[in-house]
């Protein structure tokens, strides 16, 4: 039994990247308020409250200027500006899928922050969303998270479904299907990043299939109800 304990110690401890919740993290950000914390392309909207430094590849320094928080400007394909191990925690909240050169940017990561929360769309959401397929900044990478390996994987980014659901109708469904559509990470020291292989895809899906599919179905589901009241 001793030697049980002792393995799933050590193999916990290796764990570098784990799930996690928003609520939780949230939660331990609030009541550790001495960190120094980093959320890394927060836009202007949708930051953190609980981070007390912004940065993004968009100039948003007079937004937060006026709010008076600290932000700093960073530039694509370049190392990020800041010193090794300078914040505490670091906050990637759907980031990592639009950058084209992810391992350099996740070395970055790992230089400047100890831990972090980092928040994916899954490849059920890539595929439904409409507006995350534009060539400079959408989507280039399926994101997923091997529970055995306990590894992020990315795959290169393929379209299997015609998309049909904007952001908005999307996150009205997120509060029953979170599991589904967003992956939910924390890791320390190690983001611990692979290269996952690439899934053959023969005929994308569209959206008119699945509605015609759709209307069969309820035409037949109809005349048996027809049929099984006439017996």
């Amino acid at each position: 039994m001793a030697e049980r304990e002792h393995f799933i110690y050590i193999y916990v401890k290796k764990m570098t990247i784990k799930r996690t919740h928003k609520i939780f993290q949230k939660d331990f950000l609030s009541q550790n308020k001495n960190l120094k914390i980093l959320d890394l392309g927060c836009t202007h909207v949708n930051y953190w409250k609980e981070a007390n430094h912004f940065a993004d590849i968009v100039d948003y320094s007079k937004e937060f200027q006026e709010k008076n928080l600290n932000f700093t400007l960073i530039y694509p394909n370049q190392k990020l500006p800041f010193k090794d191990k300078e914040f505490d925690y670091v906050i990637l909240s759907h980031v990592l899928e639009h950058v084209p050169n992810i391992f350099e940017f996740t070395k970055e990561v790992e230089r400047v922050a100890k831990a972090g929360y980092i928040e994916l769309p899954t490849k059920l959401a890539d595929n439904l969303v409409i507006g995350c397929d534009e060539e400079d900044i959408g989507h280039k990478w399926w994101m997923e998270f091997d529970d055995v390996e306990n590894k992020l994987k990315c795959i290169k980014k393929k379209d299997v479904l015609q998309k049909f659901l904007s952001v908005g109708s999307i996150n009205k469904f997120q509060k029953f299907f979170e599991d589904s559509l967003i992956l939910q990470l924390y890791w320390e020291n190690s983001i611990d990043l692979i290269l996952g292989d690439s899934y053959p895809i023969e005929k994308k899906i569209t959206f008119i299939s699945l509605v015609r599919k759709f209307i069969g179905k309820k035409i037949r589901d109809f005349f048996s109800e027809i049929k099984n009241s006439t017996k």
